[in-house]
């Protein structure tokens, strides 16, 4: 069985392929499509609160013309907005609000979020697939132009992305008239991309005369490639910069301060605590703590509502008081806080739960997509219980689902950076050490695809492509566990990034000799072979560097 080549993919665990069913179901071809992506996927993105970020949103609204709905404000000069700034300055929120914003005035072309915890909204190859379905949604006549172009190629949507660009975006564009829209990237630094200047930037600095119905606005921290990007010759002349870092510290934390006083009172109200709730000199402390950081402002919020304490009064205190302040970092308020968020949690851990808190939150973060309280017991072999005891006090750092077939996710890139860096996160206990983590999901990932064998959905028919099956949803999902999707789709992934023994070796040659083809068969159902592909020279690349490293010793 051959993937259709032009299916949407989403996560092991949503049933995307409906949508590509009804999508297809009239002929069309669509392009790769990372679904999350979407700038509203995320239930717990909010837009800026209101009268914040007032400077900031002016400055975004007088480029896309201020006129909402208006195409004429759109069109004008220069062509890209990037946003700027350090981890958790609240680029996320400024770009959501945008979005929303150009959603509801009906000219927001696409949206793009990346998020390192989804594999396919890390992953550059996704980006201008996703966008140029986005733009077929927005505009018909553009969509039956891409469709045109997967017809003569269907491999395109596995193209380099700079191909990607040309023939999904570019050459349609050219053959319709196109209305100016907006397209918002988000987290651009959150792309797994290894070049020296962003593939992205690099592929879109070179069609941006054609793409001129398209206005971008793009955030990103200020990295290395993506700062070499915009520095070129071709970008440098169409975009407005706007550092986050470089507005006044007074203007943001007034918007700080503004937030705390909206949230702790909602609090005040919920918990009927008596005024005055917080104090004036409580809310001039967590201000000042903040560091002109939106994520401590909401970090802080969450670990002082948690329903789990219930104490709101308490835990303020407990914050106020405990936190460890040192070294010169421009994170360490918000360390600090994570630290104290992680003592609470586990006041008096013992070895075996810390052993247990490392296997469990240590596989949270990382995964390369997010499984939910039931998968994790099965991927992880540890019972769902003690999934849950283990993240029930943690909050405000994760989101962890009432019903055990959701998703857990880390509400902050900027958690997972803490944990892993034992230089910001200074309790051993509760250091993650990377490399030995990914060993642990790699050995993981080897025993949950034991259960493979052939034909896994019972198609019977080997002739068959996926799209001529018209309830393969329902047969992956009765027949191929989510973690077990997720089993093979990032075995791979795991094992670059762990560590190499004789047992390592020997789980590899027990795979490759027994289950590799129900292995690939699999990936074909679910519309991975692309992955299939990477993974296996991701393999060879780590069997050929560690391997002599090994021997070496």
């Amino acid at each position: 069985m051959f993937p259709s080549y032009w299916c949407i993919r989403g996560p092991p665990s949503h049933p995307i392929q409906q949508l590509r069913l009804a999508a297809e179901s009239d002929g069309a071809s669509i392009p790769l499509c990372a679904v999350a992506a979407r700038y509203d996927y995320r239930e717990q993105r909010r837009p800026c609160l209101e009268g914040t970020r007032v400077g900031v949103l002016t400055q975004v609204r007088e480029w896309m013309g201020d006129t909402p709905g208006g195409h004429e404000g759109v069109k004008s000069e220069p062509t890209i907005f990037w946003i700027n700034g350090l981890a958790g300055t609240g680029k996320t929120t400024i770009a959501y609000t945008v979005a929303q914003e150009c959603h509801g005035a009906g000219n927001l072309g696409a949206s793009f979020f990346c998020s390192r915890d989804n594999a396919q909204c890390s992953d550059p190859m996704f980006v201008f697939n996703t966008i140029a379905y986005q733009l077929g949604i927005y505009h018909p006549p553009f969509r039956a132009a891409v469709s045109e172009a997967l017809k003569v190629d269907p491999l395109v949507v596995y193209g380099s992305v700079s191909r990607q660009i040309e023939e999904l975006i570019v050459e349609p564009m050219r053959m319709v008239d196109f209305p100016p829209c907006i397209v918002v990237v988000d987290a651009l630094d959150e792309c797994k991309d290894d070049q020296s200047t962003s593939l992205v930037l690099s592929s879109l600095s070179l069609h941006l005369e054609t793409l001129s119905p398209l206005k971008f606005l793009i955030t990103s921290r200020p990295e290395h490639n993506i700062t070499t990007g915009f520095a070129s010759d071709r970008l440098q002349p169409v975009t407005n910069q706007l550092r986050l870092h470089d507005v006044g510290l007074d203007v943001v934390e007034t918007d700080i301060r503004r937030y705390f006083c909206q949230r702790l009172g909602e609090i005040r109200g919920s918990y009927d605590i008596e005024n005055p709730w917080p104090s004036e000199n409580d809310i001039n402390a967590l201000t000042q703590m903040s560091g002109g950081l939106f994520i401590f402002a909401a970090t802080t919020v969450v670990f002082i509502e948690d329903k789990n304490y219930s104490d709101p009064v308490d835990q303020l205190h407990r914050l106020l008081h405990t936190a460890r302040i040192s070294g010169s970092s421009p994170h360490q308020h918000l360390d600090s806080l994570y630290l104290q968020v992680l003592d609470n949690a586990f006041p008096q851990i013992s070895k075996e739960l810390a052993g247990r808190l490392k296997a469990v939150l240590g596989s949270v973060v990382l995964l390369q997509d997010p499984l939910s309280p039931l998968d994790l017991k099965h991927l992880l072999g540890v019972p769902l219980h003690s999934v849950r005891a283990t993240l029930k006090h943690l909050h405000s750092v994760a989101m962890v689902p009432d019903t055990d077939d959701r998703p857990i996710q880390i509400i902050h890139p900027t958690f997972a950076e803490f944990i892993t860096d034992p230089s910001r996160c200074t309790n051993n206990t509760f250091t993650l050490a990377p490399q030995m983590q990914h060993t642990l999901l790699f050995r993981q990932c080897m025993l949950a695809m034991v259960q493979l064998r052939r034909d896994m959905c019972d198609i019977r028919d080997p002739r068959k492509n996926n799209v001529d099956i018209s309830d393969l949803p329902e047969r992956i999902q009765t027949r191929i566990p989510p973690y077990v999707q997720y089993a093979c789709c990032h075995w791979a992934s795991h094992l670059k990034r762990g560590s190499v023994s004789v047992a390592i070796l020997d789980s590899l040659r027990e795979f490759c000799t027994k289950r590799l083809l129900f292995w690939i068969e699999v990936c074909s159902v679910l519309g991975a072979l692309s992955g299939a592909i990477r993974a296996l020279h991701d393999a060879r690349g780590f069997l050929e560097v560690r391997f002599h490293h090994f021997h070496s010793r």
